[in-house]
């Protein structure tokens, strides 16, 4: 399985990418008036507990079906409201698969109530990398030495400017979003930037609006020396309970 979405009729499913290798075509399985999930047959010789974990071991195998998943999740995303699942998802039956979601629907219209209208954009802040950068390349004298100096004396602790001028940043974007959920990151080490970020949800009647403030806002980063990566518009990937 690999979401739900809400439609009053069934979405068209032609034009769909491909499923998670050795799965069948995406189809859709009608679970209440407007709920359905997106399906694929699972042969169990392939996705078998045995089998399944011994692809595990393989990372780019990971790689091709977590890239097959996300693929017809956004599918479907950009004709209706969706609910996106975990990767491997298994049901052993159709009408097993019906029960489970069944047995949260009351949850899952909710869900849907609360996203309807909304996409997902990630946000991720490199602060002082142009500064470490910079200490890379300088080829010799005095320049290099005090910027090596400077972030070594900062590696475990970034300069509370640095800090606040991102989490400000996180803080002034979250302003136009309806949701915000802090990103983990690896705490600074030595000769490594501070790095920050969060998942936003914003209202795709404001997508024009949030890629001008955020364009802003990194450009002004950037004169300081930091760097905004922006993505999206994704499924609320980060916002839904699994």
């Amino acid at each position: 399985m690999y979401c739900l979405i809400q439609s009053a009729k069934p979405a068209s499913t032609r034009g769909a990418p491909d499923s998670v290798p050795g799965a069948g075509a995406p189809r859709l399985l009608h679970i209440d008036s407007d709920v359905w999930a997106v399906v694929a047959d699972a042969p169990l010789e392939r996705f078998s507990g045995d089998a399944l974990q011994e692809e595990l071991q393989d990372i780019e195998a990971i790689s091709r079906h977590a890239i097959a998943h996300a693929s017809v999740i956004e599918f479907f995303f950009q004709r209706t409201p969706v609910i996106p699942l975990k990767l491997f998802t298994l049901f052993s039956s159709d009408e097993k698969a019906r029960e489970h979601v069944r047995g949260r629907l009351a949850t899952l219209k909710r869900m849907f109530a609360s996203l309807l209208g909304l996409e997902e954009w990630g946000v991720r802040i490199v602060a002082g990398e142009l500064e470490a950068e910079s200490a890379r390349t300088m080829a010799s004298g005095r320049d290099y030495l005090q910027t090596k100096k400077r972030l070594h004396d900062h590696a475990s602790e970034p300069p509370r400017a640095t800090i606040r001028a991102a989490n400000d940043a996180l803080k002034t974007l979250g302003r136009l979003a309806a949701k915000t959920r802090k990103d983990a990151f690896p705490p600074p080490g030595r000769g490594r930037p501070y790095v920050t970020g969060a998942s936003f949800l914003v209202k795709t009647t404001r997508r024009g609006l949030w890629r001008k403030q955020a364009a802003r806002i990194g450009a002004a980063l950037a004169a300081d020396g930091h760097r905004l990566e922006m993505s999206g518009p994704w499924p609320p990937y980060h916002f839904v309970s699994k």
